[in-house]
């Protein structure tokens, strides 16, 4: 099933606390609604203005290095370094910050903004390289002149409904506005909780992302109360339960799916800590062997199967 088939946008004038502009909600597959809250044209200025600010300086101090080897012999290669400097500075300081920093560069950071996929994924590499490399077309003047005019990019960015310049559409990427909020936390006691016994699902196993999702939800439980924790639980948890083709009591899963999602946890958290440490013991081995390997990938994968099936 697409992602973007799920994308909704809503307006939320009513709510005054948060900044204009839109709602986007994601609906992924398990039937989960993500929030996000889109960045306007006013914060991204804040946080390109924040990290041209930070390459000016740097490109500043760069400039008062060449300045002095330009007294020695050597003032040819300092002004090629200099400008292989800038060349970096200027093209890969977003990029490598996006990548590196989950979409957050020093200013987007600072002005709490973060850039992500349309369909809510962290942003990966080549994304980050199509984005900022079109910023020629957002900002086609050369980087002294582009802080004052970045026109084109903010023309089509308040002409969007999701904000976006024109490396963001080619890209497919989207900027918002990170809502941090600070809830207490409960730990799951593992130990209290029975595991799905083997016999009543298939061989489906959940993602690590969909393990952290239930460990994050079921740790700030008590910030709900038991029927809104439910109703919350509910849509993960039977989808779940297909997944699993479950074949234990159905009703106790419409029921009490808080539980059913609290026995997910403990069944297969175990299951990926132990593989984690297969994993890393097989890693020891190939690097301790100093025997070529045809196919490192295909011979630890199945030196791993056979690990399992012992």
């Amino acid at each position: 099933m697409n992602y973007q088939d799920h994308i909704q946008e809503t307006y939320s004038p009513e709510d005054n606390s948060s900044p204009i502009g839109l709602d986007l909600n994601i609906e992924t597959p398990e039937n989960v609604v993500l929030s996000y809250q889109l960045a306007g044209p006013a914060s991204r200025i804040g946080a390109f203005f924040f990290d041209a600010l930070i390459q000016g300086v740097v490109i500043f101090g760069l400039s008062v290095a060449v300045a002095c080897a330009g007294l020695t012999p050597v003032a040819g290669m300092a002004e090629g370094l200099f400008f292989a400097a800038f060349f970096l500075i200027n093209w890969f300081y977003h990029i490598a910050s996006e990548v590196y920093f989950d979409g957050r560069t020093i200013g987007k950071k600072a002005m709490g903004l973060r850039v992500i996929m349309e369909n809510g994924y962290p942003i990966d590499f080549w994304a980050s390289v199509i984005r900022n490399f079109l910023r020629v077309i957002d900002a086609p003047l050369p980087f002294v002149l582009k802080v004052p005019f970045y026109g084109i990019g903010y023309i089509v960015c308040t002409c969007s409904p999701r904000f976006q310049r024109i490396g963001d559409v080619f890209a497919r990427t989207i900027v918002i506005t990170e809502r941090r909020v600070v809830l207490p936390r409960e730990p799951v006691i593992i130990e209290k909780i029975d595991p799905i016994p083997r016999d009543q699902m298939n061989g489906f196993v959940p993602s690590r992302s969909t393990l952290s999702v239930i460990d994050q939800f079921l740790g700030r439980r008590n910030v709900l109360s038991i029927d809104r924790g439910h109703e919350i639980a509910y849509p993960l948890a039977m989808a779940l339960a297909r997944k699993f083709q479950f074949r234990g009591d159905p009703q106790q899963v419409r029921r009490y799916p808080m539980a059913f999602l609290a026995r997910v946890y403990v069944t297969f958290i175990r299951t990926l800590e132990n593989d984690d440490k297969e994993e890393n013991y097989l890693e020891d081995i190939f690097d301790k062997d100093d025997s070529p390997h045809e196919d490192y990938s295909w011979s630890r994968r199945n030196v791993l199967i056979e690990t399992k099936r012992k």
